[in-house]
C-alpha cells in the first residue's frame, strides 16, 4: 500500500500554482472545522490537486501553525482572522520548506516581530505580499478569506500562472516525464544548451568555457567590492537580483584562514549577503546559519573566505549536482595565489581564476576545494559557483 503524499513531502520544492490551490482550497472550503490546527500532513496531494485529509491536531503543529492571538489573548474563539493566519504560515512553508519564525509560529510572534518577506526569487510579488499580510500579527490588518480566495482564483485562471505538477503518486519529481510536461521540465537542458551561445567567454590553454551572465554579474560586482565607495551600487544590486545563497556550508580551516587578530583587507562580501538574506526572508538553516550551496532552489552560490600569507586552505563541497563552474576572486588585483580542485581545468581572466570540473555530478559527490595564497601578506577571496542542477 502506498503512502499519501502530503504538502510536507513537496515543501520547498513547488510550484506557485500549487501554492495559490492551496489557498483557494482552505480559503474557500466551508465544511472544514478548526482550520487554524491544519498541519502539512493533513493535506494530500493527488495528481497536482489539493486534498483536505483528516486533522491530526498535535502540540507542535499548533504551535506552528496557529495565530498569535490563540496564545497571548484568554478565551479567544478561533474566527477567520485566525484562519487566515494558519493559510499564511502553511503557504510560507509550502514555498520555502522551512516553517514560519523558525517553527515557533504564532507562539512567539509579537506586535514587534518582523514579519519575514518572501523574495521575488521564490514567488511573485502578489503573493509573497498577499502571504506577508496574512501573517500580521494584528487580526484586523489581516486579508479576509474572501479576499484570499478572490486572488486565488484570479491567478489559476491566468494561463501564465505556473502549472507543472511536482510530485507523483509515487512521491518522485515528474523530473524524467519530459515529453509530458514540456516546456517546463526541459528548461534546465535548455540552459545548458543556452551556456554555448552566452556572453563572456573565457579562454585557458587549448579549451573554452562559458560563463552564465549571473555568475559573471557576481564576480564583477565582487570586482567592485574592491573600493569601498561602491559598497551601496553592489548591495542594491544584491536586492534587487537574489538568484544566489551563501554557500555558508564550507567548514572554517583553523589551519590556513585568517583570525581576528590577523590583519587582511576584504571585500566586505559576506555582510552584505546576510543583509540583504535577512531582509529578504529571515530563514535560517538548521545549524543556525543561512541556506547554503546546497540548497536545491539554487544554482548560484559564493561565499568569501581570508587566507594567511604564505598558507593554503582546503574545503570539501559536496551537494552539488551537475555541471560545475567556480570563480575565485582575489581582494588584490594582483594577489599570487593558485586554486585547485581535482579532475578540473583552471582557466585565468584578468586575475580571476576559474575552475571547471571535467565531470558532471550527482547529488552524492564531493571534491576538495584548495586555494594557497602565496603572496607576502594575507588576503581575502570570494568563492563563487555555479551549480547547473541538470544532472536528472
Amino acid at each position: 500500500m502506498k503512502r499519501e503524499i502530503t504538502l510536507r513531502d513537496i515543501a520547498g520544492n513547488t510550484t506557485e500554482r500549487t501554492v495559490w490551490k492551496l489557498m483557494l482550497e482552505l480559503s474557500c472550503h466551508s465544511g472544514i472545522e478548526a482550520r487554524n490546527a491544519i498541519s502539512p500532513d493533513d493535506i494530500l496531494i493527488h495528481g497536482g490537486e489539493i486534498i483536505i485529509g483528516s486533522l491530526n491536531k498535535t502540540e507542535g503543529d499548533i504551535k506552528t501553525f496557529c495565530a498569535p492571538e490563540l496564545f497571548h489573548e484568554k478565551a479567544v474563539v478561533v474566527n477567520d482572522a485566525s484562519v487566515v493566519w494558519t493559510i499564511g504560515a502553511l503557504a510560507f512553508y509550502t514555498i520555502l520548506g522551512v516553517e514560519v519564525f523558525e517553527g515557533k509560529g504564532g507562539e512567539s510572534q509579537t506586535s514587534k516581530t518582523e514579519i519575514p518577506r518572501i523574495s521575488s526569487a521564490h514567488a511573485s510579488q502578489t503573493l509573497g505580499s498577499l502571504i506577508y499580510r496574512c501573517l500580521n500579527y494584528s487580526p484586523a490588518d489581516r486579508p479576509s478569506l474572501d479576499e484570499i480566495c478572490e486572488s486565488a482564483k484570479t491567478y489559476l485562471a491566468n494561463p501564465s500562472c505556473p502549472g507543472k505538477k511536482v510530485v507523483g503518486q509515487s512521491g518522485k519529481r515528474y523530473l524524467k516525464s519530459l515529453v509530458k510536461f514540456w516546456p517546463e521540465e526541459m528548461v534546465p537542458i535548455l540552459l545548458v544548451l543556452a551556456l554555448l551561445l552566452l556572453p563572456g567567454r573565457l579562454y585557458g590553454q587549448t579549451e573554452t568555457i562559458d560563463i552564465p551572465d549571473e555568475m559573471a554579474s557576481l564576480v564583477e560586482r565582487c570586482v567592485d567590492l574592491r573600493s569601498s565607495q561602491n559598497i551601496s551600487k553592489v548591495s542594491k544590486a544584491m536586492e534587487r537580483d537574489m538568484k544566489w545563497t551563501m554557500m555558508d556550508e564550507l567548514s572554517i580551516d583553523r589551519n590556513g584562514e585568517c583570525t581576528v587578530n590577523d590583519a587582511v583587507d576584504s571585500f566586505g562580501l559576506n555582510d552584505i549577503g546576510f543583509e540583504v538574506l535577512k531582509r529578504h526572508s529571515g530563514i535560517t538553516n538548521s545549524g543556525g546559519r543561512f541556506r547554503d550551496g546546497r540548497d536545491p532552489r539554487y544554482k548560484y552560490s559564493f561565499i568569501e573566505i581570508t587566507v594567511k600569507k604564505g598558507c593554503n586552505v582546503k574545503y570539501l563541497i559536496s551537494g552539488r549536482e551537475g555541471f560545475q563552474l567556480f570563480a575565485i576572486v582575489p581582494f588584490e588585483k594582483d594577489a599570487d595565489f593558485v586554486a585547485s580542485i581535482p579532475d578540473g581545468n583552471v582557466f585565468w581572466e584578468e586575475g580571476v581564476c576559474y575552475i571547471q570540473l571535467r565531470q558532471n555530478l550527482t547529488s552524492t559527490d564531493s571534491f576538495q576545494l584548495m586555494i594557497t595564497n602565496n603572496s607576502g601578506r594575507n588576503s581575502a577571496f570570494a568563492i563563487v559557483n555555479y551549480n547547473s542542477r541538470d544532472s536528472e
